[in-house]
């Protein structure tokens, strides 16, 4: 067994999440590293390509500004933009947790020891099923996020168990949108109230990535300003814009990986105070031994 092995079956309070997950990166950063370039770089260079054609379709909004014109969006390239960046979006992260799930179920049923093959292997053979359930569950979410941020709220929570259900239970997608509904029962507001943690800590992380971003802006406004007369906002449609804002929303994206991590976690949590899966295997064992 791996001397800095990490038990994942097991009954966890949010501090031991939270702890556990940064702990667990940390020692396993380069295989992580490695099984993602293997699995997810096709998607995340695509997703790089939509954020930044989409920062160059929303930028042409400004061309020719006309405030007396009321067909101001009429630029036919953002709405296919926007689409193109909400499908591949929806691919990476399906992706990125498909493939970190994978990579902890080897890590959790080998005593820590992680053959990049085989993970790679089975990424491939369920690829099919994880992109299927990923889109699933951003359309959920999409669609709650339209009717009202109470429901955004409430399936945001079972939408992150999914792919650790399809995963470690190998259930079918229809299965795993079910039975993440289930594992929740009675557990909602811990788990909400872990992820809500999780989501300041990254929002403060995400801010500080992107504090380039707004100094480049604001000195191109202020640029513009010193000019004189009214500030040409197709001025920021330039590659050097684009191009930082598709590089740092790609530092973004990748913080997804400590939600990913802290999924499992929260998932085998949440399995082990229902069905005290870990506690059983940990007897049996010793009876084995005995």
């Amino acid at each position: 067994m791996n001397n800095n092995y990490i038990e994942f079956k097991k009954k966890r309070e949010l501090g031991e999440i939270l702890s556990d997950t940064f702990a667990f990166l940390r020692i396993n950063f380069k295989t992580i590293f490695s099984v993602l370039v293997k699995t997810c770089a096709v998607p995340f260079i695509l997703l790089l390509v939509a954020v930044g054609y989409q920062s160059y379709a929303a930028s042409s909004i400004f061309d020719n500004f006309d405030f007396s014109n009321s067909n101001i969006f009429k630029s036919g390239n953002i709405l296919f933009s926007y689409l193109l960046f909400f499908i591949t979006l929806s691919i990476f992260y399906s992706s990125f947790y498909g493939a970190i799930m994978i990579l902890i179920k080897e890590y959790a049923y080998n005593n820590g020891n992680i053959s990049e093959q085989n993970v790679v292997t089975e990424f491939k053979n369920q690829f099919t099923k994880i992109i299927g359930l990923g889109f699933i569950g951003f359309l959920i979410i999409l669609i709650s996020l339209f009717l009202c941020v109470l429901p955004v709220l409430y399936f945001f929570v079972p939408m992150n168990l999914i792919f650790s259900i399809l995963i470690f239970r190998n259930k079918s997608v229809g299965d795993s949108l079910s039975e993440s509904f289930d594992i929740i029962k009675n557990e909602f507001w811990i788990t909400f109230a872990t992820y809500l943690i999780i989501g300041i800590l990254l929002y403060i992380v995400s801010f500080i990535i992107s504090i380039p971003i707004f100094f480049y802006t604001m000195l191109k406004t202020f640029t513009a300003a010193s000019e004189g007369g009214i500030p040409d906002l197709s001025a920021f449609k330039d590659w050097w814009f684009i191009v930082l804002n598709a590089v740092l929303s790609g530092l973004q994206y990748l913080l997804v990986i400590i939600i990913a991590i802290s999924s499992a976690f929260i998932y085998f949590n949440l399995n082990e105070r229902k069905h005290h899966t870990g506690t059983l295997e940990q007897i049996d064992s010793l009876g084995k031994s005995e």
